[in-house]
């Protein structure tokens, strides 16, 4: 029985792992739109110049600008406006090459068709959130006395534990109401 049950349950994992790898079909993450499209390559420099701010996210938004001049499909792309924050962006002004870069797709993102239910819609490629930073001396004097209260909890936890167990309190509140009610009929 045992024999047969390891049997089935090899053969169900070999199945599943099957229609996993030879039937499933990859992620695409593009959204249908080819990575040579020069309104793709727009939005690919912009995501670098957002996430990767300093010399790299430059460097690479510089080379996907390149890619986007020299593009065969620059529908929807104001090639004018490009070369305008290619300008910038070589000038050191990564904020204005970046609102160049937005206002060269344009005409393509008002005609893409507008979100609907769950859909973001979003259009504009924002700034990323400011991190914390360090710990303030408050947030850290906060820290100290909420770890300083956790230990006085666990020493008088310790300190004033029952010295019997829940079972044999139980059985003594189990007999005490027992007392009570033969107590009580008196």
């Amino acid at each position: 029985m045992a024999a047969r049950t390891g049997r089935l349950l090899v053969t169900s994992l070999l199945l599943s792992l099957f229609a996993v790898f030879a039937v499933g079909q990859p992620a695409k993450a593009h959204g249908g739109q080819s990575a040579d499209e020069g309104y793709v390559m727009v939005q690919q420099a912009l995501t670098y110049l957002v996430n990767e701010p300093g010399q790299s996210g430059t460097t690479e938004a510089l080379m996907k600008i390149d890619a986007v001049l020299t593009a065969e499909d620059q529908d929807g792309v104001d090639v004018a406006t490009v070369t305008e924050a290619k300008a910038a962006l070589q000038a050191g002004d990564a904020a204005a090459a970046r609102v160049l870069l937005q206002d060269s797709i344009t005409e393509a993102v008002n005609a893409l068709q507008r979100a609907v239910a769950q859909q973001t819609g979003t259009k504009i490629v924002l700034e990323p959130f400011p991190s914390r930073g360090p710990l303030t001396v408050t947030e850290w004097m906060i820290l100290a006395l909420s770890a300083l209260v956790l230990a006085v909890g666990f020493v008088l936890a310790v300190r004033f534990r029952p010295s019997e167990g829940l079972r044999e309190l139980g059985r003594d509140i189990s007999g005490a109401k027992g007392m009570r009610h033969e107590g009580g009929e008196k």
